[in-house]
């Protein structure tokens, strides 16, 4: 591994954080409307100078042609005022409907049957914000949150027409989606071809052994799939361009609460003797002891990735996921969250904040201001 003394000249510019996902109808909404500039006001005290924005269509486009940009305008008006860069990703990450109702059913058939309306809220979105941000990421995670689209279809019809945009209106630099999010339908590999010459950066998101609990907080696991990453685009005669992994994070971190997440928790073997529930209340929640042990391997953690990654030839940028917990309706330390139940309703939450749900910090948090500082 790289010395940090080594990687401190890559630095000043490669820590980013992603912001909160601001999908209409899941928890991450209301601190998104609530909390943006407070958490903008965050991020310039730990010293991070990229921010990952989603920009959801649902959220910003709700009725055709009626445009709600205030949440977002007030966010990016925040940015601009404390020097932090903006990355733009077109979506949110849990969007239902995943587009607006009065535009289809599904992105893949927007892109089918509705194409110009997704042009015509690109060419908007665009136009809005082309003074501030220079940085755009067309789409994320197809592969998870838009079933049914290809790969040819996602590269015709979201990527090269936002790439057209972007570029018409000199606003900056075109992301991909993440390489191994890319559509389940089509081959991978057809990308390459059909996409060159309409992007400017590499993207790719790192979650080493999901589902599984690691015994060891080093971040070697992440480096080596970087560098397999960095290999794959020289192999595709693309080595020349940047590559930003746009979301990574610790696993552990997640909601202990839900579904196959929480049955992972319980097959923990150093876990055995600590009682899990499938909700409780929210000040509970932050003080689980399964919640404050990994937060405290992902401090390690995080120190360790980011000397690793950013010292991989190409590797410029790298967004930790994420910066705030996700409470439905906000936090509320005596609030019921987690898996609702018949016998004892319960609000959606996340538990991937570096800061918790009660905005105070979390040791990554203290951890990540830290090595800013070192590396400054």
């Amino acid at each position: 591994m790289a010395r940090q003394t080594d990687v401190k000249r890559d630095w000043a510019d490669g820590i980013g954080l992603n912001f909160i996902r601001p999908d209409v109808g899941r928890p991450g909404n209301y601190d998104f409307v609530n909390s943006g500039t407070w958490l903008v006001s965050q991020f310039k005290e730990l010293g991070v100078k990229w921010n990952r924005v989603a920009f959801s269509w649902v959220l910003m486009e709700p009725e055709e042609g009626k445009f709600n940009w205030e949440p977002y305008d007030r966010v990016v008006e925040a940015c601009d005022r404390e020097g932090i860069h903006i990355l733009a990703t077109l979506g949110g990450h849990f969007d239902r409907p995943p587009v607006p109702a009065w535009a289809g059913d599904s992105l893949a058939e927007v892109v089918r049957s509705n194409a110009g309306a997704l042009e015509r809220f690109l060419q908007a979105w665009v136009e809005r914000y082309q003074g501030s941000i220079k940085h755009w990421e067309m789409l994320n995670e197809p592969k998870t949150f838009h079933k049914g689209l290809t790969v040819m279809e996602y590269v015709e019809g979201v990527l090269k027409p936002g790439y057209r945009i972007v570029k018409a209106a000199k606003a900056g630099a075109v992301l991909p989606c993440a390489f191994n999010q890319l559509p389940v339908l089509g081959e991978r590999d057809e990308f390459w071809e059909a996409a060159r010459g309409h992007y400017d950066i590499h993207n790719e998101h790192m979650y080493v052994d999901w589902g599984l609990f690691r015994t060891r907080p080093h971040a070697r696991p992440e480096e080596a799939g970087v560098r397999r990453f960095r290999e794959m685009v020289e192999k595709h005669g693309e080595g020349d361009k940047p590559l930003w992994m746009t979301e990574i994070g610790w696993w552990g971190t997640g909601n202990i609460t839900s579904g196959w997440v929480y049955d992972t928790y319980k097959r923990d073997p150093m876990l055995r003797e600590v009682e899990f529930q499938p909700s409780y209340r929210g000040e509970d929640l932050l003080n689980h002891p399964v919640v404050l042990r990994e937060d405290a391997r992902r401090a390690e953690w995080l120190k360790d990735m980011y000397a690793r990654l950013l010292s991989v030839p190409g590797c410029e940028k790298v967004f930790l996921w994420v910066s705030l917990d996700e409470f439905e309706g906000g936090y509320d330390p005596n609030r019921i969250y987690g898996t609702s139940a018949a016998e004892r309703p319960a609000s959606q939450v996340d538990l991937w904040g570096i800061i918790a749900g009660d905005k105070t910090w979390r040791k990554s948090a203290h951890a990540l201001q830290e090595l800013i500082a070192e590396l400054a």
